[in-house]
């Protein structure tokens, strides 16, 4: 892994937030037989990892969305890194990030020397702002990551 020099950061600033709303933060979503999915995982002993729901939603996303095998990560912490493995992400590429996330966003990126470029989130949305993004992207964009931190 390539030691980081220096860490370099470039800002895309809109200054007109207007937060009349407060947003809910890690707020559960139930839209069916949720708890009695997590009893059994739990009775299966396998909450996490390569269990059987794990294989069940990776079995139905190949089947459903194409594209050849499916992974499944414990976390996005753990796609984004293998995001950044996989994408050969090296010194001086540049990576587009939403200004409001979490540190392991920019952790996978920063650790493979990549140069952040922040763009401000939507307030309505508070994901990255679409409308802001082509004019961050240079001849060393190699990503963007859209990741809002609010899930």
């Amino acid at each position: 892994m390539a030691k980081v020099k220096s860490i370099k950061f470039r800002f895309l600033h809109k200054f007109n937030y207007s937060f009349k709303k407060k947003i809910p933060f890690n707020r559960p979503t139930f839209i069916g037989g949720e708890v009695d999915n997590v009893i059994d995982a739990t009775k299966r002993g396998s909450l996490g990892g390569n269990g059987h729901y794990t294989k069940k939603c990776q079995q139905w996303i190949t089947q459903h969305m194409g594209g050849g095998r499916t992974f499944l990560t414990t976390s996005c912490t753990s796609a984004l890194e293998m995001a950044a493995i996989l994408m050969d992400i090296k010194y001086g590429d540049e990576v587009i990030v939403p200004s409001y996330t979490y540190v392991s966003t920019i952790n996978a990126f920063l650790l493979r020397g990549a140069t952040l470029v922040y763009v401000d989130v939507d307030p309505g949305t508070m994901n990255i702002d679409h409308k802001l993004i082509a004019a961050a992207i240079t001849q060393k964009t190699r990503a963007i990551v859209h990741y809002d931190s609010s899930s």
